[in-house]
């Protein structure tokens, strides 16, 4: 069975006025930087005393499905390639570029037997070295093909998950620690001894990718206590946290033009170490008006979680947090 990465809200846009033309956002401080836009969570009153939350599945006793009042903001995003950007690491800014040579092919990541037994150990092994981590458990990934209409709703489902087009942050630091509970159960005060970070990792299926990069913010430009908020994510069986983001204008949005396949974004989505530079890394998919879309993107992120506890041996994991939706891998 196939691990899906759960949405965020992605089908933003419901008509051709959503979508900027080139003409509004193509003006270029440089060479790399594009002007798009990002969606937020509005600053509303209502989140003074009802939690943000949307559900995955159609409620049938009158619930609105989501309580997000969204809006969409203009931002300036950085190229990481350009001369004196960065450096980008990922205990300063929340993210980093690193090397991943999958031995797998463009056409090996459809399929789902190929991903779990080849590249999901390719990924601990590169996360392993990067990080210095003892151990590295893949919580679950996401295979995305973006369709030719997306943003523009479609009216149907798609085939394939699409881009993000909502900021965000994949965990919240309790929902974090929740889920190494259950992954290790009774033993997972062993575990927790030593920090944990929650970390995704993301690369291009075919490239080099300028259709609907990924943008990263610098962490070290959002004010966490100011311009983030938990957020409830609700399936029909289970229900996890994460983050939604206010906009903040000083916040600093990057991305990777270019983007080959064997480059991976690795960025943080949560950190044990409440001294951390940045709790993590908030994220999105953007519209890239500089993009001839002659290739739509193809896309693989995993979530993983990173422990460094210095065990012998590492407990089994003895739970799956979100079956039947995805699978331990």
């Amino acid at each position: 069975m196939m691990a899906v990465l759960a949405p965020t809200d992605m089908n933003l846009s419901k008509s051709g006025a959503d979508v900027p033309t080139t003409h509004a956002t193509e003006r270029a401080n440089d060479a790399g930087t594009v002007m798009s836009f990002m969606w937020y969570l509005e600053r509303s009153p209502l989140y003074d005393t009802e939690k943000p939350y949307s559900m995955r599945y159609e409620p049938d006793d009158g619930v609105p499905q989501s309580n997000f009042q969204k809006v969409r903001r203009p931002i300036e995003v950085k190229s990481m390639r350009e001369p004196g950007a960065g450096p980008f690491r990922l205990d300063e800014c929340g993210f980093q570029l690193i090397q991943l040579h999958s031995s797998l092919k463009p056409d090996d990541f459809w399929d789902q037997e190929r991903v779990q037994s080849v590249y999901i150990q390719e990924v601990k092994e590169a996360l392993k070295k990067e990080l210095g981590a003892k151990y590295v458990h893949v919580l679950d990934y996401a295979l995305r093909k973006r369709h030719e209409s997306f943003p523009i709703s479609t009216g149907e489902e798609y085939v394939y998950d699409q881009p993000t087009a909502l900021a965000h942050i994949d965990f919240t630091r309790d929902e974090g620690e929740r889920i190494t509970k259950i992954l290790f159960g009774d033993r997972a005060g062993e575990v927790l001894k030593g920090r944990w970070q929650a970390v995704n990792i993301w690369k291009p299926i075919r490239g080099p990718l300028n259709d609907w990069p990924l943008g990263l913010c610098d962490g070290r430009t959002l004010d966490f206590e100011k311009d983030t908020v938990s957020s409830d994510v609700v399936f029909d069986d289970f229900v996890t946290e994460n983050l939604q983001i206010y906009h903040n204008p000083a916040s600093e949005w990057y991305y990777l033009p270019d983007h080959n396949t064997w480059e991976a974004l690795i960025f943080k989505s949560a950190d044990s170490d409440p001294s951390a530079a940045v709790p993590g890394c908030c994220h999105s998919g953007f519209f890239n008006p500089k993009s001839d879309k002659s290739e739509l993107r193809q896309s693989l992120d995993c979530r993983c979680f990173v422990f460094y506890a210095d065990l012998d041996e590492y407990p089994p994991i003895v739970a799956d947090v979100t079956q039947p939706h995805l699978q331990t891998l």
